[in-house]
């Protein structure tokens, strides 16, 4: 498989620097955008509301393996149906990491060709494999993030893939797909070690951004167009409990003890936060428009929930559930991660073809950085580097994220 792990990406470094207050409102005081030549390209991201997505409708036959044969060479990538070399294993998480002081002006480290349509990566606990979701190629590709290429394919037989979530341990991936038709909705479970996949467990329709409970004994799957949380037992590998929820729920995430649930819901504007021992509703905090993705900090006392319509970010404070700060980003943000020591979060923005980096203490964006067609976006568990999906371009954007 092809690597661009030495191509540099130019970029020429334009400072915007104005006066603002953090607070309720918009806020994008003190950014810095970072230019970089680039070809536009139409963006398509997973925002259609009621459109279902374009994507592969194979059978629902268990997945395969196919693994890629490594190279230095920045040609275009070989068919996946081309395995040369056998899928590495995982080890297991290593039990702790020395997390690095991140920056608030992220430089760019590379460009990776990768399969088409990556909408979604994730990585291990260890840090060691980045997993990427390709939408209409029906298939997970695996990176080595050391190498920074990629070292296997896994065909995802029942359908399109969206979303990855690890097992706490990571020894398990669990995989949302869909077909365009919503015949198929399923949860693929994938072993880690062996990049193979196990059982395919039905879930309600159009399954999105599933999450693992920090003790790894639930998987919530938000399935989209039933407007419930399908709740798995990793045990059993069945749904023992489907939750209603508000409409169109996008994503679930969980505070950081595992106690709380936090939940985007996408055609309500809500935020709702869910007690995960006894499933009751705690609140629903309104947000802006077609509420998207949500992530928690690290220390657990805020939430960050972007809102693709209305292009902003709506920060909750855990301990009063109450919005306390409005920061306006990019044209329709997608996906928000915090950096694993908490100073900054980052948002993709798909149509903008940007990734804004917003101050957590200020929150100002400190950052604009320019990519193509941006979906999600991942980083190594010490914060040293971050790893962006282009949909339309086939390739992951690398970042310097810290010192």
């Amino acid at each position: 498989m092809a690597v661009a792990a030495a191509a540099v990406v130019a970029l020429l470094v334009t400072t915007v620097i104005a006066v603002s207050s953090a607070g309720l409102g918009s806020n994008q005081a003190g950014s810095a955008v970072i230019a970089q030549q680039s070809s536009p390209a139409a963006t398509t991201g997973e925002h259609d509301h009621d459109d279902p997505q374009d994507g592969a409708t194979d059978s629902t036959a268990p997945g395969t393996v196919q693994s890629a044969q490594l190279s230095l060479s920045p040609d275009p990538l070989p068919s996946v149906a081309e395995p040369t070399v056998a899928a590495p294993s995982a080890p297991l998480p290593t039990p702790t990491v020395a997390i690095k002081d991140s920056v608030a002006i992220p430089t760019a480290a590379g460009s990776i060709p990768v399969d088409p349509t990556p909408g979604f990566v994730t990585i291990t606990p260890n840090g060691r494999l980045a997993y990427i979701a390709h939408r209409e190629a029906g298939i997970v590709s695996v990176l080595d993030t050391t190498s920074n290429s990629i070292v296997a394919h896994i065909k995802i037989s029942g359908g399109p893939p969206f979303f990855i979530a690890f097992a706490p341990d990571g020894k398990t991936a669990y995989v949302s797909i869909y077909t365009k038709d919503f015949s198929v909705n399923l949860v693929q479970l994938l072993d880690i070690r062996t990049s193979t996949p196990l059982e395919a467990i039905p879930v309600g329709e159009r399954p999105y951004a599933l999450a693992v409970t920090p003790d790894g004994r639930q998987v919530w799957v938000p399935s989209h167009n039933t407007g419930a949380i399908d709740i798995i037992d990793p045990t059993t590998k069945t749904v023992v409990s489907t939750l209603p929820v508000a409409p169109n729920p996008h994503w679930v995430t969980f505070g950081r003890d595992g106690k709380v649930a936090y939940i985007a819901n996408h055609e309500s504007n809500l935020l709702s936060a869910y007690d995960t021992a006894t499933r009751q509703l705690i609140k629903e905090i309104p947000v802006g428009k077609s509420a998207h993705s949500v992530a928690v900090s690290p220390d657990g006392t805020e939430v960050a929930v972007v809102c693709f319509d209305s292009n902003n970010v709506y920060f909750l404070d855990t301990a009063t559930n109450e919005i306390k700060n409005i920061v306006d980003v990019g044209t329709n943000p997608q996906d928000v991660t915090y950096t694993p020591d908490g100073r900054y979060v980052y948002v993709a923005n798909v149509e903008s073809d940007n990734v804004s980096v917003i101050d957590t203490a200020t929150k100002i964006v400190t950052a604009t950085v320019p990519t193509d067609s941006p979906t999600s976006i991942a980083f190594l568990p010490d914060g040293s580097r971050a790893y962006v999906t282009n949909l339309e371009t086939g390739t992951l954007t690398m970042l310097n994220t810290a010192w």
